[in-house]
């Protein structure tokens, strides 16, 4: 068979793929997807954030009168609860850290779309660094740091409003939940659905109660937290509705060269904004006092875990924000070019959407540019749809595995940087490469390479497209 009738064959059977999730991309590329979404529901949306600014107000007046009441409430709730509650909630307090967000973050990264998992992500990066920076601007202290009773061997440097893991356990668990309910096996599974939601608020209300009994937090600190938590949620899985975005849509965001400029200067500048933050708030705090309780209470605190340098460190999170956004951008431009390496002159493909015309001089068409990049929006979207479920062997799961541990072989300047280095030494080495680097490697050479491993060439993604239309067309 000659390459003109291949390609002929070839164009023919792109006509049977449905079009019609595709022309509505087209349509809404045109359109502000956010905005759409945002004024569809624009009367909940509304009252939504009124709540939260109402709630944002009162909490200003509650602070105080909570944080007082939480000495004596702490304080009763700890004498009253045995040694193996203490415990309990020790455990429940660390493992709700960082291992809290690596394993939904690990679960978003194997088993959502690409969509959804950058958005999933984005919005952690966004909820840690953001309370980071409100810790630093409100300044406020421990229960512990007052009453060194309530002390128990867990020990928290830096201020204590909001409390992050209030907000990153409900954000992640909430968020979690909303994505998970949608995958295909959980369809109209009601009871499974109520099974995991029960399990997420359960483990997420532990990790807020363990702050409190552990006299880490007041209740007025867990409360704000968890409602930033929440209304966090709420934009990105209800309001704006993000991880439904068309992959036109979306890809817009890192090909667009005034994009790319605008979001990486905003990034950087919120990363500015924090490191002078950390330099201008909360000068007059007497950092003596509560560094003699720390250096007393937590003997093996780091200093970057104190007072403004802690926020600090949270707040150096959005570097990773940052790394994941220009790896995206890498990843477009190997995935464009990736599929177009078959589309030279010899091989072209030309998009038909309403006919089954046949082409006539293949090697002489001028290459439709837009049809090309449709038809690769159309192949990255049904990976996207389809992910680490297809193509998959034992061969290439271990290759995707091996992809994954390449990308974050960064971790090892996070473990080998010593506590106690420089300050200097332990931003730039062991927090900023790091959270930039891993996030920048995952979605860039560690999607494309996946891609690759459990798609394989476009004639694959081709044939499961065709499978999906005819499956379709037979509901039909």
């Amino acid at each position: 068979m000659s390459i003109l009738e291949e390609n002929n064959e070839e164009s023919i059977k792109m006509q049977k793929i449905d079009t019609s999730e595709f022309s509505e991309l087209n349509e809404n590329e045109n359109k502000s997807y956010i905005k759409n979404v945002f004024i569809k529901n624009i009367k909940i949306n509304i009252l939504i954030i009124i709540l939260f600014i109402l709630f944002f107000i009162v909490e200003f007046f509650i602070r105080q009168p909570l944080f007082d009441y939480s000495i004596t409430f702490e304080k009763e709730w700890q004498n009253s609860a045995s040694n193996t509650t203490i415990a309990f909630f020790k455990i429940i307090t660390k493992v709700g850290g960082e291992y809290l967000m690596a394993a939904p973050v690990t679960y978003a990264l194997c088993f959502f779309s690409l969509i959804k998992s950058s958005f999933f992500i984005s919005g952690l990066i966004f909820v840690l660094h953001f309370h980071s920076l409100m810790k630093i601007w409100y300044g406020n202290i421990r229960p512990f740091w007052q009453d060194e009773t309530l002390y128990k061997d867990i020990c928290d440097g830096g201020f204590g409003n909001p409390s992050g893991h209030s907000i990153s356990s409900v954000y992640l668990y909430l968020t979690l939940f909303f994505y998970i309910r949608e995958e295909k096996c959980l369809n109209k599974k009601y009871i499974f659905q109520i099974i995991i939601f029960f399990l997420f608020i359960t483990f997420a209300i532990l990790i807020i109660l363990s702050r409190l009994i552990l006299g880490i937090h007041s209740i007025n600190q867990v409360i704000y937290g968890s409602v930033l938590g929440l209304f966090t949620s709420l934009v990105i899985v209800y309001m704006l509705k993000l991880h439904k975005m068309p992959i036109g849509f979306y890809k817009r965001l890192f090909k667009e060269k005034i994009l790319i400029f605008c979001i990486c200067g905003i990034l950087t500048i919120l990363e500015l904004f924090s490191i002078l933050s950390s330099l201008s708030f909360n000068l007059n705090f007497d950092k003596d006092k509560y560094d003699t309780t720390l250096s007393r209470l937590c003997k093996e605190l780091p200093i970057y875990r104190k007072f403004n340098l802690d926020g600090l460190f949270g707040a150096f999170v959005i570097l990773a924000l940052l790394g994941m956004y220009l790896g995206q951008v890498i990843f477009w431009y190997l995935i464009d070019n990736y599929y177009k390496k078959s589309n030279n002159r010899s091989e072209k493909i030309e998009y038909i959407s309403n006919s089954a015309e046949k082409v006539d001089n293949i090697e002489n068409e001028d290459f439709d540019e837009n049809n090309n990049n449709e038809l690769i929006d159309q192949l990255v979207n049904n990976w996207n749809e389809n992910r680490t479920f297809t193509s998959c062997s034992l061969g290439k799961a271990v290759k995707v595995i091996l992809i994954l541990i390449i990308c974050c072989s960064p971790v090892i300047l996070f473990v080998t940087i010593s506590k106690k280095a420089d300050i200097f030494l332990i931003f730039i080495f062991k927090f900023g490469i790091p959270f930039f680097s891993i996030l920048f490697f995952v979605f860039s050479f560690g999607f494309y390479y996946i891609i690759k491993v459990l798609c394989g060439e476009k004639e694959d993604l081709l044939k499961r497209a065709d499978e999906k239309s005819n499956n379709n067309n037979n509901l039909v």
